[in-house]
């Protein structure tokens, strides 16, 4: 008979102890105490820290006409499709938006293109796997706690979200957020006109 590891044992030992002590026994580092209706105390947790620093960066580097990641280096208005190409492949989907997936924890992208072939939006799709820690816990309340008042709220009706616009000198952030969940669906980098 195989011998089990010691992770194995340990991993086994925390899902065992999980469903005697019952899901509502484990505490999540850091969180803050929350009532619950019978009194007793229930862990939530705040805006994930990751998230908060991914949010900082985007900002910061749109006043350049940049994104984070794979992005960084692209410039609006100066990167061409074609240093695109080379440097992230082909993209999975081509029509309005070259599309780039998010995989294994990295972020996914969309990139549009002027008439002369230079780079005039950038979409910032986040991560799929553990999106929390990413834009899934960007909220409007944590966009004006974090970067203020909106320059300007639209509604999209066609898709239930909002835009809010942050104006970063010559570009124009825009967080898209779902009106179901009130979370950030992806962001777009475009030229302020």
């Amino acid at each position: 008979m195989a011998r089990r590891n010691p992770a194995h044992k340990a991993a086994l030992s925390v899902v065992c102890a999980g469903a005697v002590l019952g899901a509502g026994s484990f505490m999540i580092p850091g969180a803050a105490p929350v009532e619950a209706e019978s009194g007793e105390a229930v862990y939530s947790s705040e805006t994930n820290e990751a998230a908060l620093e991914t949010l900082q960066t985007i900002y910061t580097k749109a006043s350049e006409g940049s994104s984070i990641g794979v992005a960084d280096n692209f410039l609006i208005g100066k990167t061409t499709r074609a240093d695109v190409i080379d440097s992230l492949g082909e993209p999975y989907l081509s029509d309005a938006f070259d599309i780039y997936h998010a995989e294994m924890g990295n972020p996914g992208f969309s990139f549009a293109y002027s008439q002369d072939g230079t780079l005039k939006e950038i979409r910032y799709l986040g991560t799929n796997v553990e999106r929390q820690t990413n834009l899934g816990s960007i909220t409007p309340a944590v966009l004006e706690d974090q970067l203020g008042k909106a320059d300007a709220i639209t509604s999209i009706s066609q898709t239930n979200q909002h835009k809010y616009q942050y104006d970063t000198g010559d570009f124009e952030l825009e967080f898209i957020v779902n009106d179901e969940t009130l979370q950030v669906d992806h962001v777009n980098l475009v030229p302020n006109n």
